[in-house]
């Protein structure tokens, strides 16, 4: 049985759907404000997303020295964002932890500025409105 993808996106799951949509949003927004190609955005964001995995945040310990400068990076393009909190150990030295999450009202206010006027999501509101009369062709 052949699955069209709409039919795929509405038989998803949710954390499904927020996977697909997060990975087609990272990869757009490497395009357009990165400007990497294709393969290169989508190697990039499948990097970033599988520290993710189904966590809206990561440790910063979890990544190693190379990551942490592609995380840094994807930081100054306001894709990534972090947030640390201080504790204390039991020897009274006071020890912070580094947290890296999605900044995705970014990311989504990114998407919709790089947008290209041409490109209408509506398939219907793009076509002219002669396409929605009969011009008197006699079909009744």
């Amino acid at each position: 049985m052949y699955i069209r993808p709409s039919m795929r996106l509405v038989n998803m799951s949710v954390s499904e759907l927020r996977t697909f949509l997060g990975h087609s949003s990272v990869v757009k927004v490497l395009e357009k404000t990165v400007g990497l190609s294709g393969p290169v955005a989508d190697e990039i964001a499948l990097r970033v997303l599988n520290y993710f995995g189904y966590l809206d945040e990561i440790i910063d310990n979890a990544l190693d020295h190379d990551d942490r400068r592609l995380f840094y990076f994807l930081q100054d393009m306001k894709i990534l964002s972090t947030r640390w909190e201080e504790t204390q150990l039991i020897n009274g030295r006071n020890w912070r932890i580094f947290y890296w999450s999605f900044n995705w009202d970014n990311i989504h206010k990114l998407l919709e500025e790089n947008r290209d006027p041409g490109t209408d999501d509506d398939l219907y509101s793009a076509l002219p409105d002669s396409v929605w009369s009969r011009g008197g062709e006699g079909i009744t």
